[in-house]
């Protein structure tokens, strides 16, 4: 009489722990699991990368038009152009005069401050950057004619007043207070309109110095009801470095002034001429002699 075998309610394979039952594969990406995990702890927490004294060089790219920024401000302030040049090498860039230039570039088309342009015009200019902005905002400064001194006027020697004996007594008048005068440095030199203008009607300005000669880079304020626009001088050389323009539109009222200081021209409109044709103005700045700028 055979024997029946009993048939149990599991597989065999389900006997082994379950340490013994994952495939290889399983094992595998477990363990590259837990190998990332502990890598990661130690990188970020036991032993994390610390930069120390880390070089301009590896600052990122505003990081490092900044830099630039900073280091034309010192040497405006200062003038230690070997300091200067010994920051700038720090970048370690191997074409740092037009990394200059192209920064300049950039900040005129933002419309930084002309005191900024200047001083990045400056560091470009001794590092051999040419361009039109650095002809603009960093010119070679010419000669002014030393003025001649006539001789001096002699006047009379007044007589003495007579002295008075008595005085009458004032009623004491309350005082206002001194108000405050606004600083010019530059005067109105000329206003005239415009009716030989080929293409739209437009402002034209003209800034010079004290001895009339041209004067670029001087930053010029448009203002409209609803709007303002600014512009520099010295962009259009076939027209004079100290020439600056801009188009008007119909119907609109502008006021000009320089933003250095200067009277406010305003009411300036598109105005027909003689001849029948849309014309447009022509506005004549002088810098003050006795006023602080780059020319004195």
């Amino acid at each position: 009489m055979s024997r029946r075998r009993r048939r149990l309610p599991y597989s065999s394979s389900e006997k082994r722990p379950f340490w013994q039952r994952g495939s290889t594969a399983g094992w595998l990406l477990l363990g590259l699991a837990v190998g990332l995990v502990a890598g990661l702890y130690y990188a970020w927490v036991v032993d994390p990368v610390v930069y120390i004294n880390a070089g301009p060089a590896r600052l990122s790219e505003t990081h490092k038009a900044e830099y630039i920024f900073l280091v034309s401000q010192s040497y405006a302030a200062d003038g230690n152009w070997g300091q200067a040049q010994q920051r700038l090498a720090a970048l370690e860039d191997p074409d740092l005069a037009a990394t200059v230039n192209a920064l300049l570039e950039s900040y005129v088309r933002n419309l930084a401050p002309p005191e900024a342009l200047r001083h990045l015009a400056a560091l470009a200019q001794q590092l051999g950057a040419e361009g039109g902005a650095v002809a603009v905002f960093a010119p070679t400064a010419a000669a002014l004619p030393t003025p001649t001194l006539a001789a001096p006027l002699l006047l009379p020697t007044p007589e003495p007043l007579p002295t008075l004996t008595s005085v009458p007594s004032l009623t004491p008048t309350a005082t206002l207070p001194p108000q405050p005068t606004e600083v010019l440095t530059y005067r109105l030199l000329n206003q005239e309109q415009l009716c030989d203008l080929e293409g739209a009607p437009r402002i034209e300005v003209i800034t010079q110095d004290a001895a009339l000669n041209d004067l670029p880079g001087t930053a010029v304020l448009v203002r409209w009801d609803g709007g303002d626009d600014r512009f520099f001088t010295g962009f259009k050389p076939d027209q004079g470095v100290g020439y600056g323009d801009f188009m008007m539109a119909p119907e609109v009222s502008y006021t000009v002034t320089l933003m250095d200081g200067s009277p406010e021209v305003s009411g300036l409109r598109v105005e027909r001429c003689a001849d029948g044709r849309e014309g447009g103005w022509r506005l004549v700045f002088q810098k003050l002699s006795n006023t602080p700028g780059r020319d004195n």
